[in-house]
């Protein structure tokens, strides 16, 4: 209890900039004792039980552990503010091992060292001063239920704040280390009238930006002068769950043919192990690890810029998803003010992926003789396991629904990737029937069409029992297809390393004139721009991340780093050299900063 001022002050450190209103003094002060000093007081619990008849032993280890515990929220508000990245220990023993590398002066460490002996002369102050306080009876019921409470407040003042975008509550999140707050939809919805939270408005003022951990795009987007010919429409198609390796003349022939009028990339990266990151990095391109902020500050940032652009240019939009965009808050951070399209008739996915498909043609055929160009996306669920498809696509045998509850390291995957397969072809051939429909309105001649995916998909392609998507970030997961049709381009094939971060830029800049350096709106850069140097790849999952290095994978978790191969997870990978390390963190800090000053695109 004696730790808990010192515990609140030093996160305090992050977010000393805000302006607290009362809502948010509750809920961060919610934070503080719920989510940081609950699972402090849990753990001394259990040294204590655990070392009952060893009084001493029970003390010098809760001492070390408060101590460890409050250097670690210190020296990460040290980082942050310089960096804008949470330590983890894959970035603290950047810090311990390369600290030059960071760019700061040497004596920063002492000075960090200093401050450790300056925590630990505290700490000994503290608990001498404990042992001379008078404890009440139920001292740590009373506490411990106290801290369980506001845990609990915290956490459904930020369920119903993310509902309703209100970024006052959800741009703390990014500011604050290792939290990873609550999220429901079906209950904010239901209960979240119960609670004084509404939603922040757009057209938000200077003053608003205080709240704001994001700083994108970095200046005002300048685009040229009128582009000499009609703006072409872009369609973008997106197979669930499509594998780098399974674009070919058997399994998608009607993709397959397109490709061999279209740029086709080779070794293309998703942004994401899973489809929200996957998403999001090919509309903002941006690194996955700037999702978090993004929801947190979505009121602000409006769109990315891609979306702003065609909305500049009055493009009609028809977005076909069945992919809980709304839930996912997909549709508040990329298609905000854009109807998304999520409701198909029929009882199968099959039936509903087609009727998705009779959606979007009758959108082609209404922009057909439009004066005002279009964008559409088609997501389409049936190559998601359970893998589904109508009989007439069970071309690949024997073919066999999968049940993880009884795969091991040596089960054969082949049963497993012919039903996957067959639902890759039933999509194929809906892709097909769109394909055609833009032939028959002849619009082909001024549509950029992009086909590719949101994830890969694994088969236990290493004997490691490793089976769909968002479990780890080896090429079965990470690389997938990439087709582009521009009508203005020669076929060709591409073969150095791409990713979805580059989609957004290579349209910006090729197709609407952007002159803006990328660097001031993207981590990414031109699907066409090869380059010499070496290219650290981040790709995103449900709560962690990975660097890709050539054919090394660091698995980032808070408290360890996982090293293997990018073709093969049983396979060690070694130590990533610091010049890299120091671009990494370049990128995946670059858009967070002082936003007080930052104007919107």
């Amino acid at each position: 209890m004696l730790n808990v001022p010192l515990i609140c002050s030093t996160l305090l450190l992050n977010i000393r900039h805000v302006d607290f209103t009362r809502l948010t003094w509750v809920y961060i002060s919610c934070v503080f004792i719920g989510y940081y000093v609950f699972p402090l007081l849990f753990v001394i619990i259990l040294i204590s039980l655990f070392f009952f008849s060893l009084r001493r032993v029970a003390i010098c280890c809760s001492g070390a552990i408060i101590t460890i515990f409050v250097y670690y929220l210190l020296l990460d508000s040290f980082m942050y503010n310089i960096t804008k990245i949470h330590i983890d220990f894959f970035w603290l023993g950047y810090v311990f091992n390369d600290f030059s590398g960071l760019g700061l002066p040497t004596p920063t460490r002492h000075t960090l060292l200093v401050a450790l002996l300056g925590i630990i002369a505290v700490e000994v102050g503290i608990f001498t001063v404990a042992r001379m306080v008078r404890k009440p009876k139920c001292l740590i019921l009373t506490f411990s239920l106290l801290t369980i409470l506001a845990f609990g407040v915290s956490q459904v003042i930020h369920i119903v704040a993310y509902q309703r975008n209100n970024n006052r509550i959800t741009s703390l999140t990014p500011h604050l280390p290792a939290y990873i707050p609550f999220t429901s939809h079906k209950n904010a919805v239901k209960y979240g009238g119960l609670l004084p939270i509404g939603e922040t408005e757009s057209g938000v003022t200077s003053k608003e930006y205080q709240y704001s951990s994001l700083n994108y795009p970095l200046s005002d987007m300048k685009y040229s002068a009128p582009y000499g010919k009609k703006l072409p429409n872009i369609v973008i198609i997106l197979l669930e769950s499509w594998r780098f390796d399974m674009m070919n003349d058997a399994v998608s022939p009607n993709i397959f043919a397109l490709s061999q009028k279209s740029s086709m990339f080779l070794k293309h990266f998703s942004s994401g192990n899973q489809t929200t990151c996957g998403i999001f990095g090919m509309f903002y391109g941006l690194h996955p690890t700037y999702w978090t902020a993004v929801k947190a500050n979505s009121t602000l940032i409006d769109n990315p810029v891609l979306i702003d652009v065609l909305k500049k240019n009055k493009y009609s939009f028809g977005i076909y998803a069945k992919s809980k965009f709304e839930r996912h808050k997909i549709k508040d951070t990329i298609f905000r003010g854009i109807e998304v399209h999520e409701s198909f008739s029929g009882k199968s996915i099959p039936d509903q992926d087609k009727d998705l498909t009779r959606q979007l043609i009758s959108f082609l055929h209404e922009q057909t003789g439009s004066q005002r160009p279009f964008m559409a996306l088609a997501f389409f669920k049936s190559s998601h396991c359970p893998y589904c498809y109508p009989e007439a696509h069970a071309l690949f045998r024997p073919a066999k629904e999968i049940n993880l509850a009884f795969t091991s390291d040596g089960t054969a995957p082949e049963y497993y990737l012919n039903d996957y397969r067959n639902s890759i072809h039933y999509v194929d051939a809906l892709v097909g029937e769109i394909i055609q429909e833009l032939e028959s309105l002849r619009a082909l001649a001024n549509t950029i069409i992009i086909i590719t995916t949101d994830h890969g998909e694994e088969f236990n392609d290493n004997k490691a029992n490793y089976w769909g998507h968002g479990s780890n970030f080896t090429q079965y997961q990470t690389r997938v297809p990439l087709i582009v049709y521009f009508p203005d381009k020669e076929p060709q094939r591409i073969t150095h390393a791409t990713s979805h971060i580059d989609i957004a830029p290579t349209l910006l800049q090729d197709f609407f004139g952007c002159t803006s350096d990328i660097l001031d709106y993207s981590n990414g850069r031109s699907l066409f721009d090869k380059q010499t140097e070496m290219r650290p790849f981040v790709i995103g999952s449900y709560f962690n991340h990975a660097f890709i290095v050539e054919n090394s994978v660091y698995e980032i978790y808070p408290m360890y780093t996982k090293k293997y191969k990018l073709n093969d997870i049983t396979l060690k990978a070694s130590r990533p050299r610091p010049d890299i390390l120091k671009i990494i963190m370049g990128e995946i800090n670059r858009f967070y900063g002082d936003t007080g000053t930052s104007k919107h695109h």
